[in-house]
């Protein structure tokens, strides 16, 4: 009976030990102004992630397209239907496809800010499921995206206890 406990609870130990150790790459989202979590998204290496949002003014459709690299934050691309008032604008590394302009860019951030409109039906899209930042804080709220690297204990005790 002693042998058995003794073997359950390093059986215990073995799995919270890689779990403590094993490492994930993340999306922090923080509240700006109290650095509070409100959402921590796992993010494979290589994985794309955008930020969609409808312009103030024009009201058409704009993508914010992500991945993160070394650490960082790197804006690869804004896909837009017209180009509009504060959207990049160049003639190169811009292509046509469908019914938006693509235009291909390598931009780092070690973080960046977003404050939540109470208009543009702001999204953070991985894969194919949509988030309304609305869901991670009240509008007009600033909001911190960062990347990290944390270990899985780490991951699975903030996604239980953000926000969303």
């Amino acid at each position: 009976m002693r042998v058995r406990l003794v073997m359950i609870l390093v059986a215990c130990g073995v799995v919270v030990g890689a779990g403590a150790t094993t490492g994930v790459t993340v999306l922090h989202i923080q509240n700006a102004r109290t650095d509070e979590t409100v959402g921590i998204e796992r993010i494979d290496p290589g994985q794309e992630f955008a930020i969609h949002y409808t312009h103030s003014f024009d009201k058409t459709p704009i993508h914010e397209v992500y991945v993160i690299r070394d650490g960082k934050i790197v804006q690869i691309r804004e896909e837009f239907q017209y180009f509009a008032i504060g959207l990049e604008y160049t003639e190169r590394e811009q292509e046509r496809v469908g019914n938006f302009t693509v235009l291909h860019m390598e931009r780092p951030f070690d973080s960046f800010a977003l404050r939540v409109a109470t208009y543009t039906n702001q999204s953070l899209v991985i894969d194919d499921e949509r988030t309304p930042l609305t869901d991670y804080s009240d509008r007009w709220e600033t909001l911190t995206f960062s990347a990290e690297r944390i270990s899985y204990l780490e991951y699975a005790y903030l996604k239980a206890t953000a926000q969303v």
